[in-house]
């Protein structure tokens, strides 16, 4: 008597389900980034052999690298190359060491600049959203937390006054200069490492971050693409500069108007990405 071997697990069989489906859309996502990588690279020999109308004297394989470098570039100095994110990083994923707490962040991410426990707290865990706009101008807040009249300004009807505002403003100040403590952190951009220095005990923590763009959006920006045609223009200014020699008939390369050619349009880029970066500092006028 023949037997039948089946699998009466079902949820073995919707676990593999979904984790083929799950390396299918990864495969796919690699392909797409790969050929967006690819036309992004041709383009860049495109530009730099003047279709053709050159010889490389690098080779292809040259190209990404340069363009990681320019990367690298636009992430420490375009504001557009980086973009705020919330993360939540459960407790299980840091290590003690020693009195302090530490946790592995993704590369991505080069500054955490608010960290925030979530548990037993009403700003970051009760209300479900992170704005302090979003509190106040929520209803139940006003009317309960800060206590206004809800009026308008005709005095009737059912609107907010400027001392409602200004009074639950405090009022949630004031709460949480009291009930939520600040965690002493730190983060390092090189090592990935985030260090609590403080009480973290068994709660999770939601984590204010910047993060880079991922290296196929900056593909879209023009200044970017002329930064990797420098620094493609300025190797072969190397490469070809490094030894004098003449070609058929006599005639010489004039290898520095590459790397002057790419040493002037990088400052310009330089220039215009320091102009258009927002200010770090705050100045306040009739102040020393």
């Amino acid at each position: 008597m023949a037997t039948t071997n089946c699998n009466c697990n079902p949820d073995i069989n919707n676990n593999s389900t979904e984790t083929s489906s799950m390396e299918a859309f990864i495969k796919a996502k690699q392909q797409r980034e790969d050929q967006i990588d690819y036309m992004f690279v041709q383009r860049v020999i495109q530009e730099l052999t003047q279709s053709c109308a050159l010889n490389l004297p690098i080779p292809a394989s040259a190209i990404p690298p340069l363009i990681v470098q320019a990367a690298q570039f636009f992430w420490a100095n375009d504001d557009r190359a980086v973009e705020e994110r919330w993360y939540c990083l459960p407790n299980r994923e840091f290590n003690k060491c020693g009195p302090n707490a530490v946790a592995k962040l993704p590369k991505q991410i080069i500054s955490v600049f608010g960290v925030y426990k979530t548990t037993n707290s009403f700003m970051y865990d009760a209300l479900g959203d992170f704005s302090l706009e979003r509190m106040i101008i929520n209803n139940s807040a006003l009317a309960a937390g800060a206590g206004g009249t809800l009026s308008d300004v005709y005095g009737t009807g059912t609107g907010y006054t400027l001392t409602d505002v200004t009074a639950a403003l405090y009022e949630v100040q004031t709460y949480k200069a009291l009930f939520e403590v600040p965690l002493t952190f730190n983060y390092n951009e090189f090592s990935g490492e985030l260090v609590i220095m403080g009480a973290l005990g068994c709660s999770d923590l939601i984590l204010q971050t910047w993060q880079r763009c991922k290296i196929q959006d900056l593909y879209n920006d023009y200044y970017f693409f002329r930064y990797c045609v420098c620094l493609g223009l300025r190797a072969m200014g190397t490469i070809m500069g490094t030894f004098e020699f003449k070609l058929p008939g006599g005639v010489t390369i004039n290898a520095s108007q590459f790397a002057d050619r790419a040493n002037e349009e990088m400052a310009t880029i330089a220039e215009w990405l320091k102009n258009n970066q927002a200010a770090s500092y705050f100045f306040n006028s009739n102040s020393i």
